[in-house]
């Protein structure tokens, strides 16, 4: 979940594959033919980038739009903004509890028709509407529902996204892989050392900053900086506002054969670590500001694993 909009929703929803889903990676369509834009040309799944640098993909509900979500794959649910349900004419049928970094809300839910991105389909669910700052004026999220046994390739070059079925998918050639394990059915955790100290790894492209827990923090033995002058970065959630002004500087991090250097995480005892089960075990939650470092990433929700495609041809890469 993200520091700018990340959520799990605790109320249970159905959701069916009725499709597979795109099998190209192309270049994304200017905003006057992504608002212009039939189905058709939406097959492939083109994508733009957000004001803070997450990756927006166009998606259709109820057979109308295609509109702009945030791909989350922190998120196991996808979400409507407020005014997004209010103009498709959606009525709430009910509250639910939205679990963010910070805490607990209760929002609106409403029931959805069918949620598609290009040929990836799901069917009727019920989803929470959220509203104000937590979607970065976009409008909705597109979680991991849906992505149970397939691949999800974000090419940050190019602004596009693949989803193919895990099985035969056609290798990454080129791309250096983590073996992780997944949990509660969609969060795939990956493990890495700091200093010798083992840590799980969250890869998070709906969160455009980094995320440690005080687990981490006691592991690490890492002193805490505020920086003179520095008030903090605002973090939107579905509640209330939450500025985030505890740092914690990583030299080095080691991922399988990969080395992250110089990694600048925000510290805390966020919520969303306890609904994870993750508070008592050194966790850092890497989010776009690492992520879009490299040419692009990968997630195998068949195989649990990540991939990385790196701008180097080397395995150590800096990150500011």
């Amino acid at each position: 979940m993200s520091v700018l909009g990340r959520f799990l929703l605790v109320v249970a929803c159905a959701a069916a594959i009725a499709s597979a889903a795109a099998a190209e990676c192309v270049n994304a369509p200017d905003l006057a033919a992504y608002q212009s834009a039939t189905p058709a040309d939406f097959a492939l799944g083109p994508t733009r980038s957000d004001r803070i640098g997450r990756v927006v993909a166009p998606v259709r509900v109820n057979g109308q739009g295609p509109f702009r979500f945030i791909v989350d794959t922190g998120a196991n649910r996808s979400v409507l903004s407020s005014a997004l349900a209010e103009r498709l004419g959606l009525i709430a049928t009910g509250m639910g509890e939205v679990h963010t970094v910070h805490g607990v809300s209760v929002a609106p839910l409403v029931d959805v028709a069918s949620v598609h991105y290009g040929p990836l389909a799901l069917g009727a669910a019920t989803l929470p509407t959220l509203h104000g700052d937590v979607l970065a004026g976009e409008q909705g999220l597109l979680g991991v529902d849906g992505m149970r046994g397939r691949r999800l390739r974000m090419d940050f070059e190019r602004n596009c996204i693949e989803i193919t079925p895990s099985q035969g998918a056609r290798r990454l050639r080129g791309w250096t892989t983590v073996r992780g394990q997944l949990r509660f059915g969609h969060l795939v955790v990956v493990r890495g050392r700091i200093r010798g100290v083992p840590v799980n790894l969250l890869i998070d492209t709906g969160s455009n900053a980094s995320l440690g827990n005080t687990a981490l923090r006691d592991a690490l033995q890492a002193r805490v900086r505020r920086t003179p002058g520095f008030d903090g970065v605002p973090a939107y959630t579905a509640g209330d506002l939450v500025v985030l002004d505890r740092l914690v500087f990583i030299p080095a991090l080691s991922v399988g054969d990969l080395q992250v250097r110089s990694i600048t995480a925000y510290v805390g005892d966020f919520h969303i670590f306890d609904v994870w089960g993750l508070q008592q075990e050194p966790t850092l939650l890497v989010g776009m500001d690492v992520l879009s470092q490299t040419r692009g990433l990968a997630i195998d929700y068949g195989r649990a694993t990540v991939h990385f495609h790196l701008r180097e041809t080397t395995r150590f890469v800096g990150f500011n």
